[in-house]
């Protein structure tokens, strides 16, 4: 008995839970009705009141014309009864009001809206879904406002209104556009400023600085969808450049990866941390199999951009790093355009009609910064005083000590110099880490060292014993004299650096630098900006992420007192395909650049001017501002010591124990 009522207790228990769990799924399936019922008629009411949209989402370019969004139904009122399932509902409304002649109300409308959580564009306004399309875009000439009335002088605005690829305008700005405006066939160009009005149109200036025909061009690098993932993603990633060092004591060679660490924490490593070139940032690498840390003789790069680039960029974001979305060329209207003499018959624009400061710290920036004409470089920026000619080089460069630091493009400008010396160049010299030459007479010594830890991109052997950081060849500079000029290029190689840890390198230059200058105000240094390099599809971003370091370089040096050469616009103008090498014509006119900064004020050269000698132009639009005050003029010192001139070549240090004095406190952990 027992046993019996036990099992019908456990029967009822049974029943209980099984109709409690029927009722609780009738009431959540009745609940869910109700909830997909009111969905419904929100959804039909929103497709009446927007557009039809196709599959993907995007708006038809066939929609309903803005004069007829609410009037659904044209045809006779026996037709509006008869089709009276195709007529909207209103929010809220569950059956359609009594002779609903197919037209809702504004205050209808507007009730709607009010309740959207979206803000509803019209045709005439519409939002673009697509990113920006180089082949629809359109380009449009603002001023002058005739294309028969463009003269030497004038300032040429374009309007860029970008558009994606169904044609509709763009709402948001954010573009990476790269413009310029060449005549090849009279070696003449000059780059476009552009600036956005962060609503999907661009102002492009541009200086027409001589007369005759010329091309303008227009390249969308990046979209600004791009762009945004280029700017917060890729550059504060995960990076990790990668070197294999070499280890060597005597004949015992032994290799092991090298890394690049900044603010990390590692064990059982080789830690290789630079005098003060670096400080939150550390060069680690795996301990070799027998030979202690202190035998590292080199590095080779083993870091590889388009690799590193691929390896963080998403899956859903390749698009807008190929086929339409990267350097396509805009169609241009009038692109093709004849530029005339000026009233006063001159060809170009006269340079004393100018007033440009002289060159030297902290210039503002012209809405053009030159330009190009029969192979010479016209600056906008500053009044250029130096010519490209051995007599003038002496002249300024007399009694001074010239150190090119950084990477291939800075030894150009070592190899230009060393020949307008007349110095002579061994024939290995472009692929040289240490160069060094001495004219005795005007006493002038130059010289190139590499910098270290450089991700370059080929497999090249760095021997430690030829490189130094720029911090400490700065630091180093007072020894001998305070006459120094140091030039630092600090771009090409950092591609690939954890961005925190580039911006860390540049800070030390600066505050070695000032540190120095309280000894030696006469020290000047000389920040070479990067360049465009060229448009290969498998460096993708790698334009767009100089141009960003060209940007944190201005930003830390600003106001102290480093003179910041920018060749950007430069050597994009220059009517020639971008290379990272630039032609030796383009090297030699930014070495001209270069000592007319050195020597903003200086003497009568002794060459005769002839007519090839273009005059420096620009705009009357343009306004330049003098120089800073806030540049920075130490006290001098009484301490300088004057090195004796000498013709023999100073050598770096090539012992094992030698090259290790370029790092401090090697350790193990």
């Amino acid at each position: 008995m027992l046993h019996d009522h036990s099992s019908k207790k456990v029967w009822i228990g049974k029943r209980t839970i099984f109709t409690s769990t029927i009722i609780i799924c009738l009431i959540i399936c009745l609940f869910g009705f109700m909830v997909n019922l009111k969905r419904e008629e929100t959804i039909l009411a929103i497709n009446n009141l927007q557009e039809p949209l196709k599959p993907n989402g995007m708006l038809q370019s066939n929609s309903i014309q803005p004069d007829s969004r609410t009037q659904y139904l044209s045809s006779s009122s026996s037709d509006n009864h008869q089709e009276d399932h195709l007529l909207p509902l209103l929010p809220g409304q569950r059956t359609r009001p009594p002779n609903f002649d197919g037209v809702i109300s504004d205050d209808s409308l507007q009730m709607f809206a009010n309740r959207a959580p979206f803000v509803h564009h019209s045709i005439d306004a519409v939002t673009s879904f697509d990113v920006t399309c180089a082949a629809t875009t359109v380009v449009k000439l603002a001023s002058p406002a005739d294309y028969e009335a463009i003269h030497v002088g004038d300032t040429l605005h374009y309007i860029i209104e970008a558009k994606d690829s169904y044609g509709r305008p763009r709402t948001i700005g954010g573009d990476f556009w790269l413009g310029a405006l060449k005549s090849p066939h009279l070696i003449a160009g000059t780059a476009a400023k552009i600036i956005d009005h962060d609503n999907g149109t661009y102002s492009m200036y541009l200086t027409a600085g001589w007369k005759g025909d010329a091309m303008l061009e227009l390249t969308l690098a990046h979209p600004s969808e791009g762009v945004h993932w280029l700017k917060t993603t890729y550059k504060y990633g995960d990076h990790l450049p990668i070197w294999d060092g070499e280890f060597q004591l005597g004949n015992i060679k032994e290799t092991s990866k090298c890394y690049l660490m900044y603010d990390s924490t590692w064990n059982n490593m080789c830690e290789y941390q630079p005098k003060k070139a670096l400080k939150h940032t550390k060069f680690v690498c795996d301990k070799p199999f027998t030979l202690p840390c202190e035998s590292l003789a080199g590095i080779r790069g083993a870091s590889n951009f388009p690799v590193e680039f691929s390896r963080l960029l998403p899956t859903e974001k390749r698009v807008l790093f190929s086929g339409e979305h990267l350097y396509k060329n805009v169609a241009i209207p009038h692109g093709f355009i004849n530029i005339k003499e000026r009233t006063d018959n001159q060809f170009t624009i006269p340079k004393d009609t100018l007033q440009l400061p002289l060159c030297g710290p902290d210039l503002p920036s012209p809405l053009s910064d030159g330009y190009w004409y029969n192979g010479q470089w016209n600056s906008l920026v500053c009044d250029t005083k130096q010519t490209y000619n051995k007599a003038s080089a002496i002249q300024c460069l007399e009694h001074t000590n010239v150190v090119f630091t950084g990477d291939s493009t800075t030894r150009q400008w070592f190899a230009s110099l060393a020949k307008l010396l007349d110095v002579g160049l061994p024939e290995d010299h472009d692929r040289s880490f240490f160069l060094e030459r001495t004219l005795a007479a005007p006493d002038i010594n130059i010289s190139f060292v590499f910098h270290p830890l450089s991700t370059h991109p080929k497999p090249i052997f760095v021997n430690m014993s030829q490189v130094r950081f720029e911090v400490d060849i700065i630091l180093d500079s007072p020894r001998y004299t305070c006459n120094n000029v140091i030039v630092v290029s600090p771009w090409a190689h950092f591609i690939m650096w954890p961005w925190d840890a580039y911006v860390e390198w540049l800070t030390h230059i600066r505050d070695a630098m000032i540190e120095v200058k309280r000894q030696c105000p006469e020290l000047k240094v000389v920040i070479k900006s990067p360049h465009a390099v060229n448009k290969q599809t498998t460096m993708k971003g790698r334009d767009f992420m100089f141009k960003e370091m060209m940007h944190a370089m201005r930003e830390v040096f600003q106001g102290s007192g480093v003179m910041f050469i920018d060749i950007w616009d430069m050597d994009y103008a220059y009517p020639a395909p971008m290379e990272l090498h630039m032609p030796d014509e383009v090297i030699n006119q930014e070495i001209a650049l270069f000592l007319s900064y050195l020597c903003p004020e200086n003497m009568q050269l002794s060459l005769t001017p002839t007519s090839e000698n273009i005059h420096l132009p620009s705009t009357s639009e343009n306004i330049h501002l003098p120089s800073t005050s806030e540049n920075i003029h130490l006290p001098p010192t009484s301490e300088n010591i004057h090195l004796p001139p000498t013709t023999e070549n100073t050598q770096l240090p090539q012992t094992s124990e030698e090259q290790m004095q370029l790092f401090k406190n090697v350790k193990v952990e």
